[in-house]
């Protein structure tokens, strides 16, 4: 039986929500291991001067085992 533990992240890309999601999990498992999974909870963005979406950023819960 395995136990596991959520953490909450945020991070941001300027190319998109997935390139942003990939940049969580690659900060993470820096210093997490056992990472089984990630739910984005939320999508927002910021707009430029143009009305261009300039940067996207994610609010992610990221699911891993606790290691005994």
């Amino acid at each position: 039986m395995s136990v596991n533990k959520v953490i909450e992240l945020m991070a941001e890309s300027d190319k998109s929500w997935e390139d942003a999601a990939e940049k969580a999990i690659k900060e993470a498992s820096k210093s997490v291991k056992g990472i089984r999974s990630i739910w984005i909870q939320d999508f927002s963005a910021t707009v430029n001067g143009k009305g261009k979406l300039e940067t996207y950023r994610i609010t992610a819960k990221v699911t891993f085992e606790v290691m005994a």
